[in-house]
């Protein structure tokens, strides 16, 4: 049950990702995903569309080495939440609730380990 919970929670969290990721690139134009706690220029928001679509993949391949019961992915997962949570903190405004994802992703992660 931990196992399918995380699985759901970190491909769903890598989706919304995925809805930053488009935005900052100028792919879609999705309300609630735009507003920046420092001023950022177009470039440099830019740059950082393409780290939304990393921690997706990040989320994409840690729920995969989960699947399929690889060694690898607890330190991707880590990886994706540590991603995620910079972007979040940039854009706390409208992302702040990722960070109680990535918590839950986090304490399930050891919740599995510990069984």
């Amino acid at each position: 049950m931990i196992k399918i919970a995380l699985i759901v929670l970190t491909l769903l969290h890598g989706l919304i990702h995925l809805m930053g990721g488009l935005n900052e690139l100028g792919i879609a134009k999705i309300e609630g995903v735009a507003r920046t706690l420092y001023p950022l220029s177009p470039t440099v928001k830019m740059g950082l569309g393409v780290i939304w679509l990393i921690a997706l993949a990040l989320f994409l391949g840690a729920a995969y080495g989960l699947i399929t019961n690889k060694a690898w992915w607890q330190p991707v997962i880590v990886a994706a939440v540590a991603v995620s949570q910079i972007l979040i903190i940039l854009w706390w405004p409208d992302a702040k609730f990722g960070t109680i994802a990535n918590i839950l992703i986090v304490a399930l992660m050891f919740l599995y380990k510990r069984r």
